[in-house]
């Protein structure tokens, strides 16, 4: 395999924090990008991360800054001005009112891709609007649909925050292939993201009823049940006659005809699961060539060795507790690698190599620690 990252060469000035937009530029690093991530002065003598999850900020460098001072915004100006992509996620205005919107940076810019992740979008009625990922679960309708799956009497929050890490799929994408555009007309252009429209995307087949004039009833669920074994679960999408005969087969019952219905056939493979351990089941239907889950704990599944075979669990340097583990981006190329090089860093502590790119010297560099306009962070002892 080739060391070669796709993004080689590209530069992404992040402004992210919380969740979807740390998400986002992780998976540009895992490419590739040299991601330099703009983080607030923290305060003095308290160790403190970048802004967002250790395991979405593998592979990116930080400097802090204070935005509000002429020359930290001078800073980020410069920053910008020699980067191809800028990543934020502060409510829309905010880098406007900053001087370091899109609008700002683009006629001295004008290959720059400015991509924005918000709750609401940048613009229109609801844009002001405050957000975070369940905001989006209730509005859009994944609550409701959860609800529906589950026959309970009033909706639940899920157990991790689907519309952030839509909304950072969906932002990756779209700076994708806005770099892909420039190629061919030489312009950059903004990329503009929400929390609400990522949700509702991941309900489109939800959605369809009625959009059409449908009802509720026009749509089932699309939850197939949890069948008991003697330690454990297992869930077994039945699906068509042929699959049921591979089920039959792999669950020590050959030849047993398909019932008709629904409910009877999923009652008869619950019976016949229960006579087995979790990995009895489940080595009968792999040889048996029927598709099968059996259902772990999260420390389980990420121990699973299909995982470790397939490079998804990855450990770097962490200047905290020495060392993290974290999930892989799930893309693997035949010509190109991915994933994190370094590991997490503390918010600041690339300010000096940072500063020395955009040509400061020592002197200079001293002068704006001093004056608070910008922090540096070493590694703890």
């Amino acid at each position: 395999m080739t060391e070669r990252r796709i993004l080689e060469g590209v530069t992404v000035i992040d402004f992210t924090r919380v969740i979807a937009g740390p998400y986002c530029t992780r998976m540009l690093a895992d490419m590739g990008a040299d991601i330099i991530k703009i983080d607030a002065i923290p305060e003095a003598g308290v160790v403190t991360r970048t802004a967002g999850s250790p395991g979405n900020n593998l592979g990116k460098r930080s400097i802090a800054l204070d935005l509000k001072s002429a020359a930290g915004n001078q800073v980020a100006r410069e920053l910008i001005g020699g980067a191809d992509v800028v990543v934020e996620n502060f409510s829309p205005g905010v880098m406007d009112r900053l001087g370091l919107g899109y609008d700002d940076m683009r006629p001295d810019h004008p290959r720059l891709i400015f991509a924005s992740i918000s709750g609401f979008g940048q613009s229109g009625p609801h844009a002001h609007r405050r957000a975070y990922g369940a905001t989006a679960h209730a509005e859009a309708g994944w609550l409701w649909v959860q609800q529906q799956a589950a026959k309970t009497e009033q909706p639940f929050a899920p157990g991790v925050t689907i519309a952030d890490m839509a909304a950072g799929l969906s932002c990756f994408s779209g700076i994708l292939a806005a770099l892909y555009d420039r190629n061919a007309t030489g312009n950059g252009q903004r990329v503009d993201v929400s929390l609400m429209d990522a949700q509702l995307s991941l309900l489109n087949e939800v959605a369809a009823a009625p959009l059409n004039e449908g009802t509720v009833d026009d749509w089932t669920p699309f939850r197939h049940p949890l069948h008991a074994a003697k330690d454990g679960y297992l869930t077994i999408n039945i699906g068509s006659p042929l699959n049921w005969g591979r089920i039959a087969e792999g669950l020590g019952h050959p030849g047993t005809p398909m019932p008709g219905d629904s409910d009877a056939a999923n009652a008869l493979v619950g019976q016949w699961v229960a006579e087995r351990t979790a990995e009895e089941a489940g080595r009968g239907l792999e040889q048996a060539g029927a598709p099968y889950g059996v259902s772990r704990s999260m420390p389980e599944a990420v121990e699973h060795p299909y995982f470790r075979e397939r490079g998804m669990i990855v450990e770097t340097d962490d200047p905290v507790d020495g060392s993290v583990r974290a999930i892989n981006t799930p893309i693997v190329f035949s010509g190109a690698e991915r994933g994190a090089t370094t590991g997490p860093p503390l918010a600041g502590q690339q300010t000096r190599q940072i500063l020395h790119e955009l040509g400061r010297t020592d002197a200079e560099i001293d002068g704006l620690l001093d004056d608070g306009v910008t922090f540096e962070q070493t590694i703890p002892e």
